[in-house]
């Protein structure tokens, strides 16, 4: 093996370091494209649930949501997504 050969070798190391650079950068996207709110049809077609119902939950305060202004359209934080499924995964369990 000749000197220049040894400049080409990529070490363990570069290639963790390259490995940890590219998942980081995949978490940042992932994060910078994830959605913060959904309306009441996006929401509902997304957990299936009709979306006068969705509407319905937002009014009563059973999903958490809000409006920009009263009688504005509401905005469904999308931490409820998961904060529904966890609840159907409970209520499975428990039947």
């Amino acid at each position: 093996m000749q000197k220049e050969d040894l400049n080409n070798l990529v070490t363990v190391s570069d290639l963790n370091h390259f490995s940890e650079k590219i998942i980081s950068e995949i978490h940042r996207l992932a994060d910078k494209n994830k959605q913060e709110f959904y309306s009441p049809s996006q929401f509902g077609k997304i957990v299936g649930m009709p979306y006068t119902t969705v509407v319905h939950y937002c009014k009563t305060r059973r999903l958490k949501a809000r409006q920009d202004m009263k009688g504005g359209s509401w905005q469904i934080y999308a931490c409820e997504i998961d904060r529904l499924k966890k609840e159907a995964d409970i209520n499975y369990l428990h039947q």
